[in-house]
């Protein structure tokens, strides 16, 4: 299997040369292997992250090693990674369910973590590139920019020579702050049609009774249940992730059962507690007549306990 080099260069405010100091680059190398399956994952399968051991194509496509460092306007950190295409060519064999979100077979897990770090740099809250996990595993990296002398980390595209995207204290402050608005995964009960499944990737589609089509994943012992029903009314019993926008992101199933004589009420696109309530509405401006102001001074404070408890009784 065909190894691409791929090159990151740490940029700060002291000048080491050749010298790395192990306190501070021993963090980069513990959490970057993390990001980069998490982002091969999410790219590939839409969930950063699965239980059990997960598909060997993951791991392949995931690994990657160290090869040396050098001083170059800065520490250039070289890698060796595999091509998705080289890494999982099982993944290419047929039709993908989902070609429009499919990396390209030439893509590697640095050029999949690219596009992450380039989404929450802009703020895509309706990115198909990550999920609260990954923004989690981007907000790691903190602790390499808070203790140590290190202002930026460049990520060069291998695809697109002189396009790099640089991680910073910043846009990891940014991926924290996409996942404190990303509502929370709730229970969901799904009905419609079972239109696709993708056993590589453990992905499917429902289509609605509305029209709507919905992603989704299962887990390796929903298989033959998921082929025997395919194309048929399902009944999907699981949880609903959701974007940053409270847009729905993927279904996780934990259990798909047929689903015939389900009621269409079950068959609409799950709608997530953040979007029932307008915050906005909750705001609102105080003046000397409304809010604290409107409370303050008018207590007198010299009432006797019984008749607090008297005028709160009349209140109840």
């Amino acid at each position: 299997m065909q190894l691409i080099e791929q090159t990151l260069r740490l940029h700060s405010t002291d000048h080491f040369g050749t010298r790395l100091p192990p306190q501070y680059i021993g963090h980069l190398f513990v959490e970057l292997p993390k990001v980069i399956r998490q982002s091969v994952s999410m790219a590939v399968q839409n969930r950063s992250s699965t239980k059990g051991r997960g598909p060997e194509w993951l791991k392949r496509a995931a690994d990657i090693r160290f090869v040396d460092h050098r001083d170059d306007d800065g520490i250039s950190l070289r890698f060796e990674a595999a091509r998705l295409g080289d890494a999982a060519p099982e993944l290419f064999k047929q039709q993908s369910l989902f070609p429009e979100l499919m990396p390209d077979a030439d893509t590697t897990g640095f050029d999949m973590f690219g596009d992450v770090l380039t989404d929450i740099r802009v703020g895509e809250k309706d990115s198909q590139h990550f999920d609260t996990t990954l923004l989690r595993s981007v907000g790691r990296f903190q602790k390499f920019f808070n203790k140590g002398p290190f202002t930026s980390i460049e990520f060069q595209n291998q695809k697109k020579a002189g396009l790099a995207i640089e991680l910073t204290a910043d846009l990891v402050a940014s991926a924290k702050s996409l996942c404190g608005m990303t509502p929370v995964p709730q229970r969901v009960r799904l009905v419609g049609e079972l239109d696709g499944i993708e056993a590589s990737t453990q992905r499917f589609t429902l289509v609605l009774d509305t029209g709507d089509k919905v992603s989704g994943v299962f887990g390796d012992a929903q298989m033959d249940e998921m082929q025997r029903l395919w194309r048929q009314r399902v009944l999907v019993l699981g949880s609903a992730v959701y974007r940053p926008s409270g847009r729905l992101l993927r279904i996780e199933a934990d259990e798909v059962r047929d689903g015939s004589g389900e009621p269409s009420i079950f068959s609409r696109l799950p709608t997530s507690r953040h979007d029932l309530i307008d915050t906005s509405r909750l705001k609102q401006r105080q003046g000397p007549r409304s809010g604290m102001a409107a409370i303050a001074g008018a207590w007198p404070g010299d009432e006797t306990d019984e008749e607090i408890e008297a005028a709160l009784e009349q209140l109840s």
